[in-house]
């Protein structure tokens, strides 16, 4: 009966099979851990290896989880020790060579896409969620919206750590939408994953084709007649369908600037910003006129709005800034003001609602002053 393999041996040593393990060689660089199965790590030597070795699983693996060192496998001075993650250090005390075996852990604890999947699909089971088994894709719609504002939120206020936060609540409603589907037969993550991998291969063939872009606006326009040109062949272009994949459901300031550079990418645009900006005068100018005249409110009053706000974003885009951010920013700084105003009236032993507009406007320029007059 021939001899067992070193590798044979620490796995028996581990009481592990030698199917379905992945085996790690310390020595080489590059040593990736995959959570998703069964490993082993050989040749560790020293105890700079384990100490190199512990950072390289911490990443992947909770501090607690269980793992064997197994020291000079199929020896006779073989000698076994279970440790965890946290303490894995101990394992540079044994004589080498030393081997790491590392089970996968359950589903459900892997901190991996397939992790989290077992998760969703938990929640969504028969002893599940209540209210996660409740949920449709309807349902979700204010969660998915209300997750993208608070993103949005986190990275406004550069703050990187909740970036991670809201960014994994984003991944949650993907999974459990793709799950929802799943169940329903529709498609799976998997096929959520693959769309998404054709479509950035497809859309870059200045990276993965022979094609060549030279700045971002190449790029832009580029994806917008690839899309045109996938749809076509999908048999879903329509005359006028244009427009017509711009979702409604975009905020009205980032929908009229989307609908704007399309319209722009096949040449319906002003030569240069002076075009929306003598359109954005006239169109105030018929609002004043329509003042004089109409009732507060009045639907011609609503339309002239509307044509002003969109002309502004004509102009806004043309100045290279976005629109709906500009305008968040706006209101940020209108409410920190207004909040400063408050502040100074009470210092002042006052309401807001007790001053004139005289002294409102003093306060205001105080406001200014303290959090920067940014325009």
């Amino acid at each position: 009966m021939p001899k067992p393999t070193s590798i044979e041996a620490a796995l028996a040593a581990a009481g592990a099979k030698l199917d379905g393990v992945r085996v790690f060689d310390v020595r080489h660089r590059g040593t990736t851990p995959d959570p998703d199965c069964d490993s082993l790590f050989i040749g560790i030597g020293d105890a700079g290896a384990t100490a190199g070795l512990k950072g390289i699983l911490g990443a992947h693996y909770p501090p607690g989880h269980a793992v064997t060192a197994v020291s000079r496998p199929g020896m006779r001075d073989e000698l076994v020790r279970a440790l965890t993650i946290a303490t894995l250090e101990q394992a540079g005390e044994l004589a080498p060579p030393v081997s790491m075996f590392v089970p996968a852990p359950a589903p459900e604890q892997r901190p991996t896409v397939t992790g989290l999947r077992s998760i969703m699909a938990r929640l969504r089971g028969e002893n599940g969620c209540p209210w996660d088994r409740e949920q449709d894709h309807r349902t979700l719609r204010r969660c998915l919206l209300e997750e993208a504002h608070e993103t949005l939120d986190a990275i406004d206020r550069e703050d990187w750590q909740e970036l991670a936060v809201e960014l994994g609540d984003i991944l949650l409603q993907v999974l459990f939408h793709a799950q929802l589907a799943a169940e329903r037969g529709d498609f799976d993550f998997d096929d959520v994953t693959a769309r998404l991998r054709e479509k950035l291969v497809a859309r870059h063939p200045h990276v993965f084709g022979d094609a060549v872009a030279h700045d971002a606006e190449a790029v832009l326009r580029r994806w917008e007649e690839l899309k045109r040109d996938e749809r076509r062949d999908a048999g879903e272009a329509q005359p006028g369908d244009l427009l017509a994949g711009v979702a409604r459901t975009l905020p009205a300031l980032d929908r009229a600037q989307k609908v704007q550079r399309r319209a722009a990418h096949v040449g319906f645009d002003w030569p240069n910003i002076e075009g929306p900006l003598t359109k954005l005068a006239e169109e105030i100018e018929e609002l004043k006129a329509l003042l004089a005249r109409e009732r507060p409110g009045s639907a011609r009053l609503e339309h002239e709005m509307g044509d002003i706000l969109f002309s502004a974003v004509n102009v806004s885009r043309f100045a290279g800034v976005d629109a709906e951010q500009a305008l968040r920013m706006a209101v940020d700084r209108f409410a920190q003001r207004f909040a400063i105003m408050e502040k100074l009236a009470a210092e002042q032993g006052q309401a807001l609602e007790e001053m004139d507009l005289e002294q409102m406007d003093s306060l205001w320029e105080r406001a200014k002053l303290e959090v920067g007059n940014r325009k």
